[in-house]
């Protein structure tokens, strides 16, 4: 399975090795197999992960994750943490998804808990890319003058929002302005390494 998803080229196949007969035969073989209780899990994990993808079950893929960070919430609970996620799990309200997602539980937990979380999202302008292929923070962006990192408070636009002294047409960027507590951009991202012929 390693080797075959190295070697499977998304741009020719259109889809990621997780999605493939391949990948699907291999894991039905697998599960036929002598296997421990943790790797029974894991295998069904990835089956269910694989499902959730192909069907577009979004709500469930997001009640999957917050499953899985209840799970460890002994490991977390009262402590210092950072939480990574792609950002649009990430804000304290409804995502840009528009669902309820891991940034408002985690956001919800620490408010139980007499403590408050710091919500942070990431932009950058990846290789070939231009300000232009960020044109949804254009409000930002506009500002950008050099190659520095720009980090935007946004906790004072929330509150202006909140006293009706801005009001924000575009409901994407009220999203991500209530959501965040900051928001930076980055001028250069560097990419992950890649693994086969990839570009995803």
């Amino acid at each position: 399975m390693i080797a075959n998803s190295a070697a499977y080229d998304t741009k020719n196949n259109t889809t990621f090795y997780l999605f493939s007969d391949d990948c699907l035969a291999k894991m039905n073989a697998l599960s036929a197999m002598n296997l421990s209780a943790n790797e029974k899990e894991q295998l069904e994990a990835l089956k269910l992960s694989r499902e959730l993808y192909l069907n577009r079950i979004h709500r469930l893929r997001v009640q999957y994750m917050k499953h899985l960070v209840l799970e460890k919430l002994s490991e977390w609970k009262d402590k210092k943490n950072l939480f990574k996620f792609g950002a649009n799990h990430m804000p304290k309200g409804e995502s840009l998804m528009e669902v309820f997602d891991i940034g408002n539980l985690v956001s919800n937990i620490e408010e139980a808990n007499y403590r408050k979380s710091l919500h942070i999202m990431l932009i950058g302008k990846g290789e070939g890319e231009t300000l232009a292929d960020l044109d949804q923070y254009k409000s930002f962006l506009t500002v950008v003058k050099d190659d520095n990192w720009y980090a935007y408070d946004l906790r004072p636009l929330k509150q202006a929002i909140s006293k009706k002294k801005l009001k924000v047409e575009d409901l994407e960027l009220e999203r991500i302005i209530k959501g965040y507590d900051y928001l930076v951009f980055i001028p250069s991202i560097t990419k992950t390494s890649k693994r086969g012929k990839s570009n995803h």
